[in-house]
């Protein structure tokens, strides 16, 4: 089976100081250890090196630090999917559509790259913003 990844999953992860790093950490090991196939674009990978980068953290994460978390703990253990011009347009028609506006352009990016990849789940804290894309065959699920 399957499973794909938002950023804020992915980055709570990565960041033991994160409240729910527990949870995510968790599910991103067990999905990595256990035969499922994880998911994540392209865009995504970019999207936690500008999180880690900006966490208000007692001790900053570096931009080396960023990269080297994403390298090991992400590239080396995820498919990660390119993401091409159709699915940035699928996504722009989605929110457009649905008359939604800002930041859930990136949200629809992370649900049609696991819709479009066959994911029968897709990971995120931010369950809400999902579920106003109307996700197609996918649950969409907190760790």
């Amino acid at each position: 089976m399957k499973v794909g990844f938002d950023t804020s999953v992915l980055v709570t992860a990565l960041v033991d100081q994160l409240p729910h790093h527990e949870a995510a950490f968790g599910c991103l090991a067990a999905s990595c250890g256990s035969g499922e196939e994880a998911v994540v674009s392209t865009h995504a990978l970019a999207e936690c090196y500008a999180t880690l980068t900006a966490l208000p953290l007692r001790r900053r994460i570096s931009p080396g630090e960023a990269r080297l978390l994403i390298s090991e703990g992400l590239e080396n253990r995820l498919n990660v999917v390119t993401l091409d011009q159709g699915l940035y347009v699928r996504a722009m028609d989605r929110v457009a559509l649905r008359g939604l506006a800002s930041g859930v352009i990136y949200d629809a990016l992370h649900l049609l790259c696991a819709e479009s990849a066959g994911c029968a789940r897709i990971y995120t804290f931010n369950l809400t913003h999902f579920q106003r894309l109307d996700p197609q065959g996918i649950q969409v699920m907190s760790p």
